[in-house]
């Protein structure tokens, strides 16, 4: 598909405004990977207040991402505008976005720091992998949605 009502100058803005938001997701996500790596025995409570912290990074970089109606106009609604046909696409997309976002905030409010509750480093590791492959797999697909209809590329420059 090609661009047809949205001026070139418009996408550029919007596409930069996207690659922006995903790499503050990204870099979110690197902290969050970084934090679970570190060791965790014998200091467990700094390595969770850590891990919880950059939980929060991430939650907070993807709620960005959400449209939300008193929003401008985002790069999927010109999209939209300018293909009606990929609506659906779209669409799934934002719910795709909305459950990880979600998601993120559940694994927050389960790794919330609890001094009678004994942490277990592997559980959180292994919870929270999940969610970073579901965040890989939604930017890819979002990454391949944009270049197929505008024919932007929205990954890193």
């Amino acid at each position: 598909m090609s661009e047809q009502a949205a001026p070139g100058n418009m996408l550029d803005v919007l596409v930069a405004d996207v690659r922006s938001q995903r790499q503050a997701s990204l870099h979110a996500l690197h902290v969050l990977e970084y934090a679970l790596a570190a060791p965790a025995p014998r200091r467990q409570r700094t390595w969770l207040h850590r891990v919880s912290t950059a939980i929060d990074a991430l939650h907070d970089a993807l709620r960005k991402q959400i449209a939300h109606d008193d929003d401008p106009i985002r790069l999927h609604d010109e999209i939209a505008l300018c293909h009606p046909d990929c609506l659906p696409k779209i669409q799934q997309l934002q719910r795709e976005l909305l459950d990880l976002t979600i998601a993120v905030a559940s694994l927050r409010e389960q790794v919330e720091p609890d001094p009678l509750i004994e942490i277990d480093p592997t559980q959180i590791r292994e919870r929270l992998s999940n969610v970073t492959k579901q965040f890989r797999e939604y930017q890819a697909r979002e990454s391949d949605f944009i270049y197929e209809a505008i024919g932007r590329h929205v990954g890193p420059t």
